[in-house]
């Protein structure tokens, strides 16, 4: 292992020997992603799902989680184990929890320089990895405490190791990263099924004649991709099963092709105004055409199945399977596609955008020498002089170029606004305004998760009100026991998050009826209200008497985690 390892090592000295200006680009964008990535970890406070993640985490022991994730979320437990660890190291700091998905996020990013080099050239490493680094989708899920950025890092090293497999070490490092990806997060297997296809579809194009040799990912014995399948039939059955209990989301609907093409973009960021959005669009769905040209060609029989018309399969199987099958899914089933749950195609996105702007690149570039050396088109198409590889150079820099200026904007936009829901402001807001016995009416089982979060004080009294179609699945809180226990105070609070336009009428419905709003702000998806009573209103025990406001079980939030 020592010696091999030792092997690599001076590889990549000789390599970064030989090419030291394109080894600096590697480590600067690796470092900028990865300062990006660390930087402001504890700047915002935890959104609703965060919290979840970290009372969790609370709750049960490292042992415990195995079989409390599976039945308290609609997850698998690898990742809350992972996290659990963690805080035992850093802390539970919002800083801290984080840091767990920072790490993974910057492990992923030389696995996708790697992919590039290895499926393409050491070019469109560079470019892909620049595009991952810069990517504000990226960012974002390397800053929440969460398990996408470890599924983004499974997925990629599974993909890396399964270009590498004809290597037992390698082959099991496959089996282990492919598995693990399918085990941390309920769609996670989508990502891997792509690899699993194209290796099918290779082997049914060698039984057709057709010359694979050469092809990625195709060298090795069929052994560790038929134990990664394998890996995969208990979540197909789990998936099964609950797909036919009525498994649903009511949070999505039947995507559209527009909604699929939005999703596909946020992939690479955000923009303020839907038409720089749909220019920056079309500079990435033009870049991704180009990469797949060459496996259209050969499809039609125009070109011959080259090993980069390999890597283009793989990598298309890869953008593919896990929107095909969400897709199709939702329109079969039940909605289930999300851009959050397609995230395993985000990586391939980005090697087939970073494949087809350098593959135009240098067309473009030797379509210009042939028409500036038309009596030598031929030999500069086809071997490129001094000529055609500046322009090639000039253009791969202009494309560079356009692509940092479309990321950037977005990365700029996450680092100086808030986008999380301000828990630690909303509840700061109450705290240092309430007076003791003060009644704060929280919308929604899950929201008291972030309102306990950063609470302070015990000399309140917090009351959870299990809002209109929960996703907890309990029943709405009566509307007189909110009343009840609106009489019984002076003063209210209402903290509303992520409420329906209906659940925010009847909360209020229930308070007005003998208070009246003194004063609302408003927070990253959140609203503070304090209510005073009406003068002349009468309390439920007396006009002058402060009596007991009903206890949390009346209340019907059960504090499920799901």
């Amino acid at each position: 292992m020592a010696r091999a390892l030792r092997r690599r090592v001076r590889g990549a000295a000789a390599v970064a020997a030989a090419h030291p200006g394109h080894a600096l680009a590697v480590v600067l964008v690796v470092t900028a992603g990865a300062t990006l990535r660390l930087y402001g970890l504890g700047a915002e406070s935890l959104w609703l799902d965060e919290a979840i993640t970290a009372v969790v985490i609370e709750r049960f022991g490292t042992l415990e989680l195995l079989t409390a994730v599976p039945r308290e979320q609609p997850h698998l437990p690898p990742y809350y184990v992972l996290l659990d660890l963690w805080v035992g190291l850093v802390g539970r700091s919002d800083a801290g929890l984080r840091a767990l998905s920072a790490a993974f996020g910057v492990v992923a990013l030389p696995f996708v320089y790697g992919l590039g080099r290895r499926l393409f050239d050491r070019r469109v490493g560079l470019l892909a990895l620049t595009v991952a680094a810069l990517s504000r989708f990226q960012l974002y899920y390397a800053q929440e405490v969460r398990m996408y950025a470890l599924l983004t890092a499974l997925t990629v090293a599974s993909y890396y190791c399964l270009l590498r497999r004809d290597d037992p070490r390698w082959a099991g490092g496959y089996v282990l990263t492919s598995v693990g990806a399918a085990y941390v997060h309920p769609f996670g297997g989508l990502g891997v099924l792509g690899g699993l296809a194209s290796i099918v579809l290779a082997s049914r194009l060698r039984e057709r004649g057709v010359d694979t040799r050469g092809w990625p990912g195709t060298a090795g014995g069929r052994r560790a991709p038929a134990l990664v399948a394998l890996s995969l039939v208990p979540l197909v059955v789990a998936a099964a099963h609950e797909f036919a209990t009525g498994f649903g989301l009511t949070y999505l609907s039947r995507p559209g092709p527009a909604a699929v093409a939005r999703s596909l973009l946020i992939f690479f960021g955000t923009w303020p105004t839907p038409a720089v959005g749909a220019v920056v669009g079309v500079l990435l769905a033009g870049s991704a055409l180009a990469a797949l040209a060459p496996l259209g060609a050969a499809a039609t029989g125009v070109r011959a199945p080259t090993p980069t018309v390999g890597a283009t399969l793989l990598v298309a199987c890869w953008a593919a399977a896990p929107v095909v099958v969400l897709v199709a899914a939702s329109h079969l089933l039940t909605p289930v596609f999300w851009y959050r749950y397609a995230l395993p195609a985000a990586p391939a996105c980005y090697l087939l955008v970073a494949a087809g702007g350098t593959a135009l690149t240098d067309r473009v570039a030797a379509w210009l020498a042939t028409r500036r050396q038309p009596e030598a088109g031929r030999s500069v198409a086809a071997n490129g002089d001094g000529r055609g590889r500046h322009l090639a150079l000039v253009l791969r820099v202009a494309l560079v170029v356009l692509l940092v200026s479309s990321l950037v904007p977005p990365v700029v936009a996450y680092h100086t606004t808030d986008t999380r829901d301000q828990w630690d402001e909303a509840v700061d807001a109450v705290e240092t305004r309430a007076a003791p016995g003060d009644l704060v009416l929280v919308d929604g089982c899950l929201s008291l998760f972030g309102y306990d979060r950063y609470r302070g004080r015990g000399d309140l009294a917090v009351r959870g009100v299990v809002d209109l179609n929960s996703a907890t699945g309990g029943d709405p809180t009566p509307r007189g026991v909110i009343e009840r226990a609106v009489r019984n105070r002076s003063t209210v609070w209402t903290v509303v998050a992520h409420a329906s336009a209906r659940e925010e009428r009847r909360l209020r419905g229930a308070v007005r009826g003998t208070h009246v709003p003194a004063r609302t702000r408003s927070f990253v998806a959140i609203e503070v209200t304090r209510y005073e009573r009406r003068a002349g209103a009468v309390n439920g025990i007396g006009p002058d008497a402060t009596g007991s406001v009903p206890p949390p079980a009346a209340f019907g939030c059960r504090r499920s985690l799901i």
